[in-house]
């Protein structure tokens, strides 16, 4: 199975919990029927591939945006703040990590994942940067199309003035 990404709305009136402990959310009332609205908004549209329109799911994908929006450029990339963070190992087991972004840097994110072109992705495939680089035609459609869900998911989040809480885990 292994380490997956999953990534949801985070409504503004709790992104102060979120940051203080994102796990709360994941037993909170409101939280979950927020969630449950949202999904059932889902299934009355056409759903983006590895996604829905509030949903987000890179799977293992996460890790290969985590190298092309690599941080520690001279330049900081707002579309690594998607994809920040990793698992980390205790004495207990394995940690999940927790994501926040705040409604007010969902355009700044969202911005800069659009301004990745597919011939950037292309191009990191082809480098041998990415997690499959013996099938990089494929792969790199792939992550074109993680890409797109990206977009469409924080299109989402920057109309509805929400923010995102991931989960790596």
């Amino acid at each position: 199975m292994g380490i997956r990404y999953w990534a949801q709305p985070l409504p503004a009136h709790l992104v102060a919990t979120a940051h203080v402990n994102p796990r709360l959310l994941h037993i909170d009332d409101d939280y979950d029927e927020y969630l449950w609205s949202l999904m059932e908004d889902d299934a009355d549209g056409r759903l983006q591939w590895g996604s829905g329109r509030h949903a987000l799911d890179l799977d293992k994908a996460f890790n290969d945006f985590q190298r092309l929006w690599n941080p520690s450029l001279p330049v900081h990339r707002p579309a690594f703040e998607l994809v920040r963070g990793d698992v980390t190992h205790t004495h207990r087991g394995w940690k999940p990590y927790y994501g926040v972004i705040d409604p007010e840097r969902i355009g700044d994110v969202r911005d800069d994942v659009r301004a990745t072109t597919d011939h950037d992705i292309v191009r990191f495939v082809e480098s041998g940067a990415g997690r499959y680089s013996d099938e990089p035609e494929s792969y790199g459609r792939s992550l074109i199309m993680h890409r797109r869900a990206m977009v469409a998911f924080l299109d989402q989040r920057f109309e509805r003035g929400e923010g995102v809480l991931y989960t790596i885990g």
